[in-house]
């Protein structure tokens, strides 16, 4: 049996869990959900130390908090190649090395082979297993490809989001940032992971601390545009994005994590 979607994305499966599972989840704001469910016992939240929660998407090998994490102890290293990944044939030969050692031990044979990559892994891989559907090219690459699933990891999902919230309100985080740090100082367009989690943290405690005074001033029912909008990204993306990885998902709490995907 064919572990594949052939209809790939479905979009009316996505609007069917919407309609019948999340219904009510988004008549009320992303922190006030959240605070709602802690209060009566569906949600758990242990709070990490702040430092490790504004260093969780850092890679450098000098920060003692995340040298554990980075350890290679118990990494089996199958084969390493230098590649550009930028093309369909590119991923098609990193694959084949897993299946050089496929055609010596046979452990693809009945099982699933996850692939935890970023969009461009899911699209060429995902290109593969549906070009070697069609007859005329069926033979053009090997069956096993149909071991490998490309998914989005929940790491991946967490940078994507922080960065897109970023530049998606870039003007409003420069004005926060130059208030903060300096007229003189710039903010890229795409800054580097730990700046973009210190500015979403600082907008986040700064929201919590005015919130009330905020909302009480403009009251429920304001229905201003750029208020809205602010209050969307206040209350719902920011906080969401904040939680989704290093928070829900490294607690396991799952169901919260897929909910906050939705």
């Amino acid at each position: 049996m064919s572990i594949h979607n052939p209809a790939n994305v479905e979009s009316p499966r996505i609007c069917w869990y919407l309609l019948k599972r999340y219904t009510g989840v988004f008549d009320i704001s992303y922190l006030d959900y959240q605070s709602l469910r802690v209060s009566q016992g569906h949600l758990i939240i242990t709070k990490y130390d702040q430092i490790e929660l504004l260093t969780i998407h850092s890679y450098a090998d000098n920060i003692i908090e995340r040298k554990e994490e980075r350890s290679m102890n118990g990494l089996k290293l199958v084969g390493f190649k230098e590649q550009h990944l930028h093309s369909l044939q590119d991923y098609i030969s990193a694959l084949n090395m897993i299946l050089l050692v496929n055609n010596k031990t046979n452990h693809l044979t009945g099982y699933v082979a996850p692939i935890v990559a970023d969009w461009p892994g899911q699209i060429f891989i995902r290109k593969a297993l549906h070009m070697r559907t069609l007859p005329n090219l069926q033979n053009s690459f090997p069956h096993e490809l149909e071991a490998f699933l490309p998914i989005l990891g929940p790491l991946h999902l967490s940078l994507n989001s922080r960065e897109q919230v970023l530049i998606i309100y870039h003007s409003f985080f420069e004005k926060l940032f130059h208030f903060v740090f300096g007229e003189r100082k710039k903010l890229a367009k795409k800054p580097r992971p730990w700046r973009i989690n210190l500015i979403l943290e600082l907008a986040q405690n700064g929201w919590i601390k005015i919130k009330s005074k905020i909302i009480e001033k403009f009251g429920q029912t304001c229905k201003d545009i750029e208020y809205r909008m602010m209050i969307d990204l206040l209350d719902n993306l920011i906080p969401s994005t904040l939680d989704i990885y290093a928070t829900l998902f490294r607690l396991g709490q799952f169901d919260a994590y897929i909910e906050t995907v939705f």
